[in-house]
């Protein structure tokens, strides 16, 4: 599982999540469930740190901010895919969200990136975007609120 992919394949992703931390599977895993994952079965096997996890993409991604939960836990691999290695992501050009700092020597911050947020902060020059851990504590609240105001202000998510 090198190469493990969940959710929405390259051609069909809207938004990518590069990831620097694969999650637990089932035993019995198969390319049903990586094409669209259980998002409760995904938390049950991790815990509150996978919960965290798609609380957070559901939130960022979601049209209806408070129809967030529906998002995560129904349909929001139709929309993201998750990689967890830069070599995944030479088929995708829609919108990428690079987590944490694992991968900022392989995909720098662009020094055209505008700032978004001020103690928490995530950088965008289109279409990706640089963001701390998904996790409350480095990515709280007010970043996931900030970051949505900059992106559909700005339009960045549009394709």
């Amino acid at each position: 599982m090198i190469n493990l992919w969940l959710g929405a394949s390259a051609s069909d992703a809207q938004y990518v999540f590069l990831l620097p931390n694969k999650p637990i599977l089932p035993d019995d895993v198969d390319e049903v469930f990586l094409a669209k994952p259980d998002s409760a079965v995904l938390i049950e096997l991790n815990g509150n740190h996978w919960r965290k996890i798609l609380t957070i993409i559901a939130k960022l991604i979601v049209q209806n901010y408070p129809a967030w939960r529906e998002c995560r836990d129904v349909n929001v691999f139709n929309q993201v895919g998750i990689a967890f290695s830069v070599d995944q992501l030479n088929d995708y050009k829609g919108i990428l969200f690079v987590v944490g700092n694992t991968f900022r020597d392989q995909l720098p911050v662009s020094k055209s990136a505008e700032e978004a947020g001020v103690k928490h902060r995530a950088y965008v020059s289109y279409p990706y975007i640089w963001c701390p851990y998904l996790d409350y504590r480095q990515f709280p609240n007010i970043l996931i609120e900030t970051l949505r105001e900059y992106i559909l202000e700005k339009k960045c998510l549009t394709l």
